[in-house]
């Protein structure tokens, strides 16, 4: 049990980079193809496969995986490119069906105790959902209190961020 939570971060660590290595490229390629007005063109049925490929190449940008490419021309063959903004439409909602776990990272000076870490936990779940993972690290340098890292926020309320605030108010 003692891995699980570590894991659990790697997991959804992974599982993020390999959403947005689809993801953004599809992105771009829909924003491209917009602009470029080549969604018809490439649906015609018509126009020959290689034709297809020549006209899409282009517009890849570079980090697109083979898989990525490989899925337009296979839309490009079947004349359904012009599906790809409700696919990454589709493609968002099955990632945020997914994405139910959010890693908290909660920085203090020394271990915390079990309640203490129960209250903590049973505040941040409050605010920010259940479905929250705690790392627990001690770090002497922030001199007291707690940093939480969740997602993209920050609540600083380590002894070293109030110092640090004050510093700057004086000045």
């Amino acid at each position: 049990m003692a891995n699980e939570r570590p894991s659990q971060i790697y997991a959804q660590v992974v599982f993020e980079k390999a959403v947005a290595s689809w993801l953004e490229p599809l992105k771009t390629i829909a924003a491209s193809l917009a602009q470029t007005g080549l969604t018809e063109q490439l649906d015609e049925a018509g126009l020959p496969f290689p034709k297809k490929q020549e006209l899409l190449r282009p517009i890849f940008p570079p980090q697109a995986p083979t898989e990525v490419q490989n899925f337009l021309f296979l839309l490009a063959s079947k004349n359904e490119v012009n599906l790809l903004p409700e696919i990454i439409k589709q493609f968002e909602r099955y990632v945020q069906r997914t994405q139910v776990v959010e890693a908290a990272k909660v920085t203090s000076a020394v271990p915390l105790t079990d309640a203490e870490k129960q209250s903590l936990e049973s505040k941040l779940r409050q605010q920010f959902g259940n479905e929250i993972i705690f790392d627990y690290v001690v770090d002497p340098a922030i001199l007291g209190g707690v940093i939480v890292r969740a997602g993209d926020k920050v609540i600083d309320g380590s002894v070293a961020g109030k110092l640090a605030a004050l510093k700057e108010k004086l000045k």
